[in-house]
């Protein structure tokens, strides 16, 4: 149940069967890494500063990040997949995925984004007053 089992054919066929969560986590590593290197290959071997919108792959919410973000991403991402694929689990990359994803959202409204990004100025400071 923890393991795999190997079911050979006469004529040599190998036929491998796991569980099936843990199937579905190294399709959806590989998946991710796939999605990883196109964005990769952009940014590095093509040396663009925003990979066109199919390069994103799956992960096209990626586009509203500028180069520097996207390279942190790729570095985040790297070290997220590296441990899910030893681990052969989903949760640390679904976990890096949603706060990325989640940040993203927020850049993609252009209120939030200039709150996020702006610089503060004078007026954006107020005196409180001590509550009565």
């Amino acid at each position: 149940r923890n393991g795999l089992a190997r079911l050979r054919d006469k004529d040599g066929l190998s036929l491998v069967m796991l569980p099936e969560e843990r199937w579905g986590a190294l399709r959806a590593i590989a998946s991710g890494i796939a999605n990883l290197f196109a964005i990769e290959h952009a940014l590095v071997i093509s040396q663009c500063e925003r990979p066109d919108i199919y390069e994103y792959g799956d992960w096209t919410w990626l586009r509203v990040f500028d180069e520097e973000d996207l390279r942190e991403f790729v570095g985040e991402m790297h070290e997220t997949l590296m441990v899910a694929a030893r681990e052969e689990s989903l949760d640390l990359v679904e976990e890096t995925l949603y706060r990325w994803r989640t940040t993203a959202g927020a850049l993609a409204d252009p209120l939030r984004q200039s709150i996020l990004l702006g610089t503060p100025g004078d007026e954006d400071f107020v005196a409180v007053e001590r509550p009565a």
